[in-house]
């Protein structure tokens, strides 16, 4: 089990408790625009999200250690290779923080200390990450990591997720 402290943050497991900070980060459009999916419009929703986050395994909260809220959650997802099959010591990096604390570092921080553990353990070799091309914040986010540009792609027209918009992808590798 994973669990993490840094100056400002604990990165942990998220727990039922939690719905009342994750609807207000989940439930936000703008905060859920900028991560890429689409907001919770209800509570209920959220919890189905949250039921999810818990259930993935390595998907975690970020809590302001001051105050013990959940501001965010950051997580690496499986990474599909191009026959289907999920790719060995590899993963996708994802993230969402709430809007009120953008601009602080906040996951950049969270996001530095998780990938150093994973690659401390030797749980993965390679991570992926991607944005949309309008989101500088993420793209600073992943370059002050030290991940680097591998390709774009634009979004056909009639796609369900973000129709005509290009997206970015970059990666970064565990040091030898």
């Amino acid at each position: 089990m994973i669990n993490i402290q840094t100056e400002r943050l604990t990165i942990r497991q998220f727990v039922e408790s939690d719905l009342d900070d994750y609807f207000a980060i989940v439930g936000d459009p703008k905060n859920a625009k900028a991560a890429g999916f689409q907001y919770a419009h209800h509570k209920t929703d959220a919890a189905y999200l949250l039921q999810t986050a818990i259930k993935q395994g390595m998907v975690f909260a970020i809590v302001e250690t001051l105050t013990q809220h959940v501001i965010g959650s950051v997580g690496l997802y499986p990474k599909i290779g191009q026959n289907g099959e999920q790719e060995a010591d590899a993963a996708e990096i994802g993230y969402v923080l709430n809007r009120a604390y953008w601009g602080q570092g906040i996951m950049t921080e969270a996001a530095a200390s998780l990938i150093k553990t994973v690659f401390d353990q030797q749980l993965l070799k390679t991570i992926w990450a991607s944005f949309l091309d309008d989101n500088q914040r993420s793209q600073r986010v992943l370059e002050n990591l030290g991940f680097y540009y591998v390709d774009k792609f634009t979004h056909s027209a009639h796609a369900i997720y973000q129709p005509g918009k290009t997206e970015i992808i970059y990666r970064l590798d565990r040091p030898n």
